[in-house]
């Protein structure tokens, strides 16, 4: 007795827990601290962004400005043209050397005229001033190439303004990788020709080499996605942003590049292509030439501030966290004495002891309604063990008679193959696999004189006892209305009558019957609403017989059969088969369907009959993984001779 005194409880759980743990304290402890870590994460990553995206936009815009310098030093010469007379050679080169005099991000400047406009003893004239060993160098462009070809003359003349370039590498002209501007002169409203001002890309390189934010990198891509700068020299010119994304198979990065080459700014978080990190890109568009600017940054580095602060914090959290356990533990050991008798007693009742009995314990605690629940329950399953018993022998029983109904459905079925081992004309093989114990599906055959094979195969609706019935009454009934000279429509016709009366149940059934001629290869059909068969050549082509959309049998007493025929050749085999086969579903929803059952028996068409179909169940096994829903039958004929 001394030794259950130690499980009694003197004061509600309520109490306890209130006094020990102070609930309302750790609720708005906790609250305030989640709440906390959650908007200090979501403020500084958004200002990390900000910060980042203000970075950007400020480098593109310092680009932006250099871009803008160089496109107004060949819109003033055109400017200059349009209200000068014709100039002489020599002025023209003193003007454009001065535009680059006073502009250094120039590598070069042109002035391209239509043919005969400048001279009429010359076609083409376009004086080109270049830096070359840091002076500036004077030649003929018209005497290295015909310009008029070129993207920088041809696309502006055609648009009627200003254009940035592609990069390209000019052959005769700088002979260096370069980007060129150009822009378009009339006089007096005529296209006389085009003033242009070219970038070096090994300057532009010089001058992104010096740009750093945090610990990234940065790259420039034109309009069309190209690389114009990037840390890998392999990329320049050489690759895309798209043709990264379709060489790595990356679709996400395929999606911003087409974000960035229409001017948008943003920020997106993306593994690296090659080492798999987590990096940060960061772009903006370079208004002036349409290109965009970019920056990658590791994810680390973007989080570093944000992860100390979140350390911080968690740190915090952990010792407020630590405590409160150490405060829970304490109460712990005061409450779980009495639960510990209980489990003692779960103990001895799980190993069968059922005369086991929570007592002693006293107050108007959870501890106590706890005991009296458990005593209840042993009470409960005392009852409940008999009412087991009873219901597994009634279930046992009900098991026993469908065991015998499914022997017995068995029984009604063509089992023995070969059927007739006597016909060398024709082989024949059949199967019923049911989805419950008693199946809605069946297939016979019989002949109605000597050369005449009747073949049947049909689907009741539904499963179980009640198709299986249906199934029986149905097969009778083909019995009786086959014979001799009577056509498969007819026999359909007959039988259907007899179905659809007192059919209170609206039970009906999908069939397909035959009358083969086992000597000529000839059969007549009929289709009541069942999947269409195939005819299987021996070499490996199929066919479905056509049908003629008539109902399934036991709806309408009144409805005329349609029938055709055909010839079975040697070596052909005819599939007959129910749903149950192509609608077979496989675990995540999938139908079997036609294409995978006319798979396997065209690369198996020169196999016997029954490994066909042996392979098929195989297949269909595999397919649903034991979870079969509907009953499967198939039956197979392939004619011989």
């Amino acid at each position: 007795m001394k030794k259950e005194t130690k499980f009694k409880v003197k004061r509600p759980i309520i109490m306890r827990l209130m006094l020990w743990i102070g609930v309302p304290l750790l609720i708005v402890y906790m609250t305030v601290l989640i709440l906390n870590y959650i908007w200090s994460k979501k403020a500084a990553l958004e200002q990390t962004k900000e910060y980042l995206v203000e970075l950007t936009s400020h480098h593109a815009a310092e680009l932006n400005s250099q871009f803008i310098q160089i496109s107004e030093a060949p819109i003033s010469i055109a400017d200059v043209l349009q209200t000068l007379k014709k100039p002489t050679s020599e002025e023209l080169c003193s003007l454009v050397s001065k535009k680059m005099e006073n502009n250094p991000n120039i590598f070069g400047m042109a002035v391209a005229f239509e043919p005969y406009w400048f001279s009429k003893y010359k076609k083409l004239f376009s004086p080109y001033v270049c830096i070359v060993n840091e002076n500036l160098e004077i030649s003929d462009l018209a005497d290295s190439y015909n310009y008029l070809t070129k993207d920088w003359y041809s696309i502006p003349k055609l648009l009627n303004s200003s254009y940035w370039t592609e990069p390209y590498f000019d052959v005769g002209g700088g002979n260096i990788l370069m980007c060129t501007f150009s822009t378009p002169i009339h006089l007096k409203g005529k296209f006389i020709g085009i003033t242009t001002a070219d970038i070096s890309l090994e300057d532009l390189k010089s001058h992104m080499k010096n740009v750093r934010i945090m610990a990234g990198y940065t790259f420039i891509i034109s309009r069309n996605g190209t690389f114009i700068y990037h840390p890998n020299k392999d990329y320049i010119m050489c690759e895309s942003i798209f043709s990264l994304a379709e060489e790595y198979n990356f679709p996400y990065m395929r999606e911003f590049g087409k974000d960035m080459i229409k001017g948008n700014q943003g920020v997106v978080a993306f593994n690296d292509l090659i080492t798999g990190a987590k990096q940060w890109l960061v772009y903006t568009s370079i208004p002036s030439c349409q290109w965009s600017f970019a920056a990658v940054i590791p994810e680390e580095d973007v989080l570093a501030s944000v992860n100390a602060m979140i350390m911080r914090q968690s740190s915090i959290m952990f010792i407020g966290l630590l405590i409160i356990i150490l405060v829970i533990m304490w109460a712990g050991f005061g409450i779980t004495n009495p639960i510990r008798k209980l489990v003692y007693l779960a103990q001895k009742l799980a190993t069968g002891n059922l005369d086991v009995k929570m007592e002693n314990i006293k107050g108007k605690d959870e501890i106590h309604e706890l005991a009296q629940v458990f005593n209840k329950m042993v009470v409960d399953l005392k009852q409940h063990i008999k009412d087991l018993t009873a219901a597994t022998k009634a279930k046992e029983s009900v098991e026993s008679e469908l065991r015998i109904a499914r022997q017995i459905q068995e029984s009604l079925l063509p089992r023995v193959f070969p059927p007739f081992p006597e016909r060398k004309e024709f082989d024949l093989y059949a199967k019923n696999i049911p989805a419950k114990d008693v199946a809605g599906d069946f297939y016979d055959f019989f002949f109605i004189d000597k050369y005449k094979l009747v073949i049947i195969i049909a689907d009741v609706s539904g499963k179980g006892v009640s198709a299986g019935l249906f199934m029986a009454v149905t097969r009778t009934l083909l019995k009786i209305v086959c014979e001799k000279g009577v056509g498969p429509a007819e026999a359909l016709e007959k039988a259907n009558i007899v179905l659809c009366k007192d059919n209170d149940a609206c039970m009906f059934t999908t069939l397909f019957i035959a009358i083969y001629d086992v000597k000529s290869g000839k059969f007549q059909y009929t289709n009541a609403g069942h999947n269409p068969p195939i005819i299987l050549s021996k070499d490996g082509s199929y066919r479905f017989l056509k049908g003629f959309k008539d109902m399934a049998l036991g709806i309408d007493e009144s409805h005329k059969f349609k029938e055709s025929e055909t010839i079975l050749d040697i070596g052909d085999s005819l599939i007959l088969y129910t749903d149950g086969v192509t609608e077979a579903t496989s675990p995540d929803n999938n139908l079997y369907g036609e294409e995978k059952f006319i798979k396997i028996l065209t690369s198996n068409v020169s196999s016997p009959i029954e490994s066909i179909m042996d392979k098929v169940e195989q297949d269909l096994q595999s397919f649903q993984e034991g979870q079969q829903f509907d009953d499967i039958t198939m039956l197979f004929l392939r004619r011989n001779i």
